[in-house]
């Protein structure tokens, strides 16, 4: 005749489901902070240039939203490495020169480089 309430603390479904939540909230928040952080980096072409990349010029390569054959990521760089750009594609990509073993498409937008002098800076 009487139900057992299926909210409250002692649920154990409903305590799983928030740790999954909180878990994904956490992911989410780091994966947009990057893009976030990107985008204010270069927000507003009028009041700011945006970077422009010469010819052979040298820049690392962010591994953000790039897959690679690994189970895991967690032991991966975040940077891939340091390349030399062949030529400028389109306003805010540019071709690179990849290792012959790396099968990815060598054409890649400009908030995934970050040039050696930024580094220098800091």
């Amino acid at each position: 005749m009487y139900k057992i309430p299926t909210v409250g603390p002692n649920n154990s479904y409903a305590v799983i489901k928030v740790e999954h939540f909180k878990f994904l909230y956490n992911r989410f928040k780091n994966e947009f902070s990057f893009v976030r952080n990107r985008i204010a980096k270069y927000y507003n072409i009028k009041r700011m240039k945006g970077p422009s990349f010469e010819e052979e010029g040298k820049v690392y390569l962010f591994c953000k939203n790039i897959i690679i054959k690994r189970p895991n990521d967690k032991l991966d760089f975040k940077k891939f490495g340091l390349f030399t750009i062949i030529y400028k594609v389109l306003k805010f990509n540019y071709k690179l020169s990849l290792f012959k073993t790396m099968q990815i498409h060598f054409i890649f937008y400009v908030f995934l480089f970050e040039s050696i002098l930024e580094l220098a800076k800091v």
